[in-house]
């Protein structure tokens, strides 16, 4: 099997393919196990690779001859994780657009086969809902974006879906929350920027934390995401019911809930400033704070347990950072 994983230098990826590296299979069309013979990285940035099985694409998705590449190349599976993303994207929209919607086009014109259509693993977002919304978010709720970014995202699902439609693809969407603990070094994402209160805390480094104390979020780990969407691509169609997009099942918690987890894990209390980002707030109060989905247990789409498993999924991680260095 070939497995071509798009924005493989980011955060996601870069978990993503040390998973599958392990796993070493993924189930075909007709339910059976078969060996990952070869994984095409694809991002601009990529880490010096060792393992065989790992061919690296340092190219934009976004052009043309990188697209022709992987046509030739053609992959049996897809997880495409590239992506612009929200407060990039509203800086710079033409930009997101090319890159979440064009380039998105340009890939399923690309690989589209009616006689074999390729598994399309796509992390979709929260950020597709807004609005006035209720306290739980299912499935199914109707999608008022109020990003640009979230308004890529739902267009992007609405595509994979018609393309799943015609037979192009196996398109499979994964719509994710707030995903934890970006390593660093810091960003501007949204994610990151929770995600810093984190990283500082358990450095014992004093931080701002952008948002109030009593701000609500929802959130997962990236082992947890990573999980899924293998999960996702292995599912068995019938299990889907005809509906290609679910939500990730989320936790939802407060920056003070962060703090206090933090506290239990290390035995010692974080130094924390709140100091509010007018801007961070709105895009954060735009979505959804319960992220619920009554599809996800039909195909082993799990969440976390506790805040405190998230710490402790990223302590295994900076451990196993120092290991390799």
């Amino acid at each position: 099997m070939r497995v071509l994983v798009t924005g493989a230098g980011g955060f996601i990826g870069t978990v993503l393919v040390d998973a599958l590296l392990r796993h070493d299979q993924l189930l075909g069309r007709g339910g059976e196990a078969v060996r990952i013979k070869e994984i095409l990285l694809l991002d601009n940035v990529l880490p010096n690779l060792t393992d065989p099985r790992l061919t690296p694409l340092r190219a934009n998705i976004s052009d043309q001859d990188t697209r022709l590449r992987i046509a030739r190349w053609k992959p049996d599976s897809v997880f495409h994780l590239a992506a612009v993303l929200t407060s990039a994207a509203e800086q710079d929209p033409a930009r997101a657009l090319a890159v979440n919607v064009s380039a998105l086009a340009g890939l399923i014109d690309s690989i589209g086969n009616p006689q074999a259509p390729p598994r399309l693993i796509f992390p979709s977002s929260i950020a597709v809902f807004g609005g006035l919304l209720p306290d739980h978010v299912d499935d199914d709720h109707l999608q008022r974006p109020q990003t640009s970014y979230g308004t890529h995202k739902a267009i992007a699902e609405l595509m994979l879906a018609d393309a799943t439609r015609h037979g192009l693809i196996d398109g499979r969407t994964l719509r994710l929350p707030i995903v934890l603990v970006h390593p660093g070094p810091p960003t501007q994402s949204v994610s990151d920027r929770i995600a810093g209160l984190v990283r500082d805390g358990i450095a014992g480094t004093p931080t701002i934390c952008p948002l109030r104390p009593d701000t609500r979020v929802p959130v997962v780990s990236v082992d947890t995401v990573v999980h899924n969407l293998i999960m996702l691509h292995n599912a068995d169609p019938a299990r889907l019911r005809g509906n290609r997009a679910l939500n990730q099942p989320a936790l939802t918690v407060s920056m003070e809930d962060i703090v206090a987890a933090i506290a239990r894990v290390m035995d010692a209390a974080p130094e924390v400033s709140f100091v509010p980002d007018t801007d961070l707030k709105k895009i954060v109060d735009s979505w959804p704070k319960g992220f619920i989905s009554t599809r996800a247990p039909l195909v082993g789409v799990i969440a976390d347990k506790s805040f405190d498993e998230i710490i402790i999924h990223y302590l295994t991680h900076i451990e196993a950072g120092k290991s390799t260095a």
